[in-house]
């Protein structure tokens, strides 16, 4: 079980926060819960069983595997993305696996496809933009946690590290 205070990867939802625990009678068996805010989304909360096998937690990353990371980052190819009608549903994947160095590997690609089509003065599709600003600020939001910055801050060491 994570602790309170603790900093989490929950799905698609990005880092969020234990807050507290909570128990739930259902018929004759007690759940127990955990109470998470998602730190992109303010003022929401998440109640997720603490036994939910169906969406992926994980801890957040070491101040040491966020350097690591930061220090390899350029060893990471593109993701080779699959033709559009696929796309979405690879993008999703790569979200969904909460593996920081899959989602590196997104938004690299994601921003050679945006220059590429800004270079023949064509605009980013909606999709890779939806999916630019996701990972972007997944891993922007667990860097700022794992190296205890603010986000602006996680965000610039992110461009500066990519070269964007």
């Amino acid at each position: 079980m994570f602790e309170k205070g603790e900093f989490i990867i929950y799905g698609t939802s990005g880092v969020c926060e234990v807050r507290d625990y909570m128990s739930a009678s259902e018929e004759e068996t007690t759940r127990t819960y955990y109470v998470l805010v998602p730190l992109r989304s303010k003022g929401s909360t998440i109640y997720s069983p603490v036994d939910n096998q169906k969406v992926l937690m994980r801890p957040v990353m070491t101040k040491e595997e966020a350097c690591l990371f930061l220090t390899h980052m350029g060893e990471f190819e593109d993701l080779e993305i699959r033709d559009s009608r696929t796309q979405e549903q690879q993008y999703r994947e790569v979200l969904q696996s909460g593996s920081y160095t899959d989602s590196i590997r997104l938004l690299k690609a994601l921003y050679t496809r945006k220059k590429q089509r800004e270079e023949k003065g064509r605009r980013i599709t909606s999709v890779d933009e939806k999916y630019l600003y996701l990972v972007r600020d997944s891993l922007v939001n667990e860097l700022s946690v794992a190296l205890d910055m603010d986000a602006e801050e996680a965000d610039k060491l992110l461009k500066d590290k990519m070269g964007a």
